[in-house]
């Protein structure tokens, strides 16, 4: 990528309102509640959760492993390769949530939600990342088939391919971190001191200009 600080500077000036209602709420609760679902929807991240599928969240959010996934657990951690890490305990967590849904509760949704509670480790699975990492999810797979990695999906491993990027992306990541310091915008400076590995990396896979040539904030699609 070119320009990362002019694609972030870009996003914050576009979605202020979803980095001051969304991403500020990420990490001020240690389990889902309410007013963590409302700003997952419009006009802040659109997500559609509905009353039903909040009532679902909330029962399930009573019963969840939390405790298993410490509130500052990294997804630069979760080797997926390990048994019993950090891969391990939010991938229990995760299903926790996605298996047995509702209708119309899917990744999405529930990601959205996860992301605000342990906002490090869970990526937002939307429809423009599951496009986005199609291909290297794909590839990711095979390879922990090939590893002998028992957390290995039959076809697309989303979270090791996302993981492999924001492991490439490290020094990148924290020399936009530096450039927006003193950025003139202060939502810039203050979301790029604030923001999650995990969310920051979003942001660049999530933008139009996403494919823009390779820079700092390298891509493995």
């Amino acid at each position: 990528m070119n320009d990362p600080l002019g694609v972030f500077v870009d996003y914050c000036k576009q979605h202020a309102r979803t980095i001051r209602a969304y991403d500020w709420a990420a990490g001020t609760h240690p389990v889902l509640t309410p007013e963590l679902i409302k700003v997952t929807r419009a006009p802040y991240m659109g997500s559609r959760i509905s009353r039903e599928q909040e009532r679902h969240l909330l029962r399930l959010s009573e019963t969840a492993p939390w405790d298993d996934v410490p509130p500052d657990a990294n997804l630069h951690d979760a080797d997926p390769m390990l048994d019993g890490g950090h891969y391990d305990r939010a991938l229990r967590l995760y299903q926790h949530f996605f298996q047995d849904r509702p209708r119309g509760l899917g990744h999405a949704k529930v990601s959205k939600s996860l992301h605000l509670v342990r906002p490090r480790l869970f990526l937002i699975l939307d429809s423009a990342l599951l496009r986005r990492y199609r291909r290297a999810a794909e590839v990711a797979a095979r390879e922990l088939q090939h590893a002998g990695s028992r957390h290995a999906p039959a076809r697309r491993a989303y979270w090791a391919a996302y993981r492999t990027d924001l492991l490439r992306a490290a020094e990148g990541l924290e020399l936009l971190r530096r450039a927006a310091r003193d950025h003139d915008d202060p939502l810039v400076a203050e979301a790029a001191a604030r923001l999650s590995d995990v969310r920051l990396l979003d942001i660049f896979a999530w933008m139009p200009d996403r494919d823009a040539g390779v820079g700092p904030i390298r891509s493995a699609v």
